[in-house]
Formats: structure tokens, sequence, C-alpha cells
């Protein structure tokens, strides 16, 4: 199984992702974001926006990898990644088409709890992050997923609602 996790940045992603590994027989959590640095950084200037959805390489990259990993190794997935553009859905849907059992949990929570964490991890007032709060709440609203509370709630906590949700057996 694949396990996409998005939601606002800040939210508790990989957190959840590291919460989860183990109670998913040691998941691989796959790291979308280096796809999409080594995607972005080698195209000068920014040329298709600032988010990595915005290149559509990274999508396709991040399809590939996947579907590599898991042809590869018996083991579940876990990719803790914001996804904020509804055309992004394309990536679940195509693992999907492919044969692959494939998730996405969307982790929601308030504007408030979202900065007091980003801030927690020690990132400035001003950060990049923090400026766009709402463009990633709303953003990963509009994808077709399982929604889950992450407002007062433990990694421990949230883990255990996905897995139900899931209905994940090891």
């Amino acid at each position: 199984m694949i396990v996409w996790i998005s939601g606002a940045y800040g939210v508790g992603k990989s957190t959840l992702a590291e919460a989860l590994s183990p109670k998913m027989n040691g998941a691989i959590i796959f790291d979308a974001e280096e796809v999409g640095n080594a995607v972005r950084e080698n195209y000068p200037g920014e040329p298709f926006g600032v988010v990595f959805e915005d290149y559509p390489l990274w999508g396709e990259f991040c399809i590939r990898l996947l579907k590599d990993i898991a042809e590869k190794y018996d083991k579940d997935i876990l990719v803790p990644m914001t996804l904020v553009r509804k055309k992004s859905q394309r990536i679940i849907d195509t693992l999907k088409k492919d044969g692959l059992d494939t998730r996405l949990v969307i982790l929601e929570a308030s504007h408030k709890t979202v900065r007091d964490r980003i801030l927690m991890r020690g990132e400035d007032e001003d950060c990049w992050c923090i400026e766009n709060i709402e463009m990633s709440r709303n953003g990963s609203g509009l994808l077709d997923g399982i929604k889950i509370s992450a407002d007062g709630r433990t990694p421990e906590e949230i883990a255990e609602e996905v897995l139900y949700k899931l209905k994940y057996k090891s």
C-alpha cells in the first residue's frame, strides 16, 4: 500500500509518517521533496512556479519512482508531502490505475495549530511556510482523501486513526 499524506505545511505529515512506519512493519518513507528539489534546481529561475506540483516532471518522477520501489520491495510506502493543486490528484489516480493500492490521507488543522507547529520547529515568523498556510490548508482540501483532524492530538493518536480508517492489517 502507498499512503500519500497531505495537509498544510507544518501540520505534522513527516511526524505522522515516522509514527506510522513501525506500525506498518517498517514502511518505507518516500521523500517526494527531494525529487522536487532535484527537478526545480535544474531549471534556472523557477519557470514553472514555486510549488513542486507546478513542475510537470515532478509528478511523473514521483509516479515512476513509487512504482519502481513498490515493485522491488515488499513494503508499504508512506509519502509525507503537501499537495495543493487539484491536478495532483492524477498522481494518486495513476498509481491506482496501474494496480497499486494507493490512499490519500489529508491532515487538517486550524491556522493557529499549523503556525504554532512551524514556529516550534524553529522557523521564523515570516518564513515561506507560514506565509502560505492558507494556500496549503485550502489546496489539500480540494483533493479526494481520508480527512483526519490533527488539532490537539498526538502523532500516536493520529496514527491509530489513520490505521483504523485504512483498515490496515499487518
